[in-house]
């Protein structure tokens, strides 16, 4: 496959993903080894996320596992070769969001649909578990 081609597959995959990703902001829960309830808000039409701890306003931005593959099959002697693109996508994400302050919070999930689990780490070690069911709270 020539490199124009993949490059014009690559393209096309990738908005057909992000037309199928786009949908309403989800509402998460962020809960703190105290059982505190902070909240916040998935946006999957942009991969943004954002959310209120301790007072503070945290926002930043979460990117999904997916993968592109290509290849080419060789059929019998009259046909030539077929090439084929597939791409995949898992429901693991990854998130990194920063305070007004500076401080910064990792967090890594699940999703499926409008629910997600997971959690949130900052660099000094507090934990948060986050939680989002698609109901707003």
């Amino acid at each position: 496959m020539t490199s124009k081609i993949k490059t014009v597959c690559a393209c096309i995959a990738a908005i057909v993903l992000a037309a199928g990703c786009a949908s309403q902001p989800i509402p998460i829960q962020l809960i703190d080894s105290e059982s505190g309830i902070n909240k916040g808000t998935i946006y999957p039409d942009g991969q943004r996320i954002e959310a209120k701890i301790d007072g503070q306003f945290y926002k930043g931005f979460y990117i999904v596992a997916a993968q592109v593959a290509y290849s080419e099959t060789f059929g019998g002697w009259r046909s030539g070769p077929r090439d084929t693109v597939t791409t995949a996508s898992s429901n693991s994400g990854r998130a990194h969001l920063t305070s007004d302050k500076g401080q910064q919070l990792s967090c890594e999930f699940l999703f499926e649909s409008q629910r997600a689990i997971g959690e949130c780490r900052s660099p000094t070690g507090k934990t948060f578990q986050l939680t989002a069911d698609g109901v707003p709270h």
